[in-house]
């Protein structure tokens, strides 16, 4: 009773709730400034490395040991696979990985870092502030979150030993050896809400250095946080595409597999962690922070070494969970490096079959900014928008390719090919940009409470409709060398051009007459000029059709 009188609970309550404001702070800092340090390197990397599954672990390792966050990985990972740079199966094996990758935090804070946070915050701070250059202040930005990621779980340990003198809270945490599904929702509910299996593992880590908690109730605790940090990824995925809810699930599958798993054979589990822990540590074991990362490496490790051998059954079950329904899908093709030299002519088929791709994004993206600013489908913005960082993606990734293609000696047709098809990405890809454009546009104008006048929306309708026209044509004329459909654009985007001088008469006359408030006249401008540069986009790869040699199409004035 003096114990738990003794006992400041207000102190206390802060003491642990600062200290685990600290450490998550101190977690995101060092994780957002690796990664800005990184850069699209990290990406590049990431997309270059992960083309078998077993690449992909290694790869998800290294990435989520360096960035120290499996969540960002995941992220990375399912825009990779979005932007048809990755396969699912790939995919699978980095998220594997980051598990394991993850655990890396774990054996960190195992170590006895803490004693020198002090001045660790201190070399941090001092790059920070007292150095100009911008990389040696991203670092410090790293340096200075490692010091304070030490610094919260000292200030959090000092109030939980308190706690752990509580006869009533000893006796708690001793129960969880004979209900270890208890210990296992405690991790569960605990990393749901923390947000970080990272933090729940260190505060379990300073429990189990008192000697208050039992080695199979703390194992128990950890298989309850591997469930509970899948929430973050769930809440990424929500209202994402079906790749991305792929994702997720692979990531809750793997580790509600394992969890099962070791809870049915904890005993026998927590008895090879035992005699590992013995060797390694020694007598100390039982209260020592390296025994629960050994634990949690294990579990990993073991983990991913039964799953392995069923990646192709996993990516099944994902895709017959999650199917793709109302949204876009593009097959997933891999721009094949082996056939630059060996076969020039399939590369560029290669190539052909990417860009075809990007022309199905663009349609897509273009009937979801058409769902959004005319059918007022709030859903529709979001997938629109990723679909513009898919054009980016693609862009990059295919115009490296025909450069690499070009580098051969090629003949006359071949260079004329790649040329084309050089220019054609670009018009698909600002395309992509024209629709950004409309997409923020009508972001503001709806945050701003602006609605369109009849009259302008049926233009809008009308100038949509036309558009969407030369878009099928566009595919059929360029990937078809269909000359009748590129002529049929060329001559719409004449039309289009006039209906767009006379929409903005007729705008300015709704003006005049007080049919719409002036507030409102500058977005329905705007819109009619993206409009009508996307028709001129489409325009270019007409043209790109028509002309029997890229030598004439090289003369036509490309229009922006």
């Amino acid at each position: 009773m003096s114990i738990f009188l003794s006992i400041d609970w207000m102190s206390t309550t802060f003491e642990v709730l600062g200290g685990l404001g600290i450490f998550l702070y101190g977690m995101s800092l060092m994780s957002e400034s690796l990664k800005k340090l990184a850069g699209n390197k990290l990406k590049l990397f990431l997309e270059k490395t992960t083309n078998t599954p077993l690449k992909g672990i290694l790869v998800g390792i290294l990435i989520t040991a360096l960035i120290q966050s499996s969540s960002a990985t995941s992220a990375l990972v399912v825009g990779l696979v979005r932007a048809g740079l990755m396969t699912l199966p790939h995919a699978v094996g980095v998220i594997f990985g980051a598990n394991l990758g993850t655990t890396f935090t774990s054996v960190l804070i195992s170590l006895k870092i803490g004693d020198y946070a002090y001045p660790i915050m201190f070399v941090g701070a001092f790059m920070i502030f007292f150095i100009k250059k911008r990389k040696i202040q991203t670092l410090g930005k790293v340096i200075l979150g490692f010091g304070l990621l030490f610094f919260g779980l000292d200030t959090m340990g000092g109030a939980l030993k308190q706690l752990a003198e509580l006869e009533s809270f000893r006796n708690l945490l001793l129960s969880v050896e004979n209900k270890p599904i208890i210990g296992v929702v405690v991790g569960v509910i605990s990393t749901a809400i923390i947000q970080s299996s990272s933090a729940t593992i260190g505060i379990l880590q300073q429990l189990f250095s008192t000697g208050a908690i039992p080695i199979i109730g703390a194992i128990a605790i950890v298989l309850g946080d591997n469930i509970g940090t899948t929430v973050t990824s769930i809440f990424a995925s929500v209202g994402g595409s079906s790749s991305a809810k792929r994702t997720a699930l692979v990531h809750v599958l793997f580790n509600a597999f394992g969890t099962i798993l070791f809870l049915i054979l904890l005993r026998p589990y927590a008895d090879l962690v035992t005699i590992i822990s013995e060797k390694l540590i020694g007598a100390d074991y039982l209260t020592n922070k390296l025994t629960i990362s050994i634990s949690h490496v294990l579990f990993n490790l073991m983990t991913i070494f039964i799953l392995y051998f069923f990646i192709k059954k996993i990516v099944w079950l994902v895709t017959k969970l999650i199917p793709t329904k109302g949204e876009l899908e593009i097959e997933d093709i891999v721009l094949d490096k082996l056939l630059l030299k060996e076969s020039p002519d399939l590369a560029i088929e290669n190539a052909t079959s990417a860009i075809k791709n990007m022309a199905n994004v663009s349609s897509g993206m273009f009937e979801f900014a058409y769902n959004y600013i005319l059918e007022d489908d709030d859903k529709s913005f979001e997938v629109g928008m990723q679909c513009e960082e898919l054009l980016d993606s693609m862009d990059d990734k295919i115009h490296n390719y025909l450069v690499s293609i070009g580098s051969n000696d090629l003949d006359k047709l071949q260079m004329q090919t790649i040329a084309q098809h050089i220019d054609t990405i670009t018009d698909y890809e600002r395309i992509g940009d024209h629709l950004e454009n409309l997409f923020e546009l009508c972001c503001e104008r709806k945050e701003n409470k602006l609605s369109f006048n009849e009259g302008g929306r049926d233009e809008m309708n009308n100038l949509f409709s036309l558009i969407r026209k030369s878009l099928e044509q566009a595919y059929k004329a360029y990937f078809n060398k269909d000359k009748d459909a590129a002529n049929e654009i060329i001559e719409r985007e004449d039309k289009i051009d006039l209906l767009v001088k006379e929409y903005r008469k007729n705008h300015i006359n709704r003006i005049n007459d007080k049919m719409i408030e002036g507030t409102a006249s500058g977005f329905y401008v705007d819109i009619l000029s993206n409009l009508e540069r996307i028709a001129d986009h489409l325009e270019n790869i007409a043209l790109n059709t028509v002309n029997d040699t890229f030598s004439y199409h090289s003369e036509v004035a490309r229009k922006e």
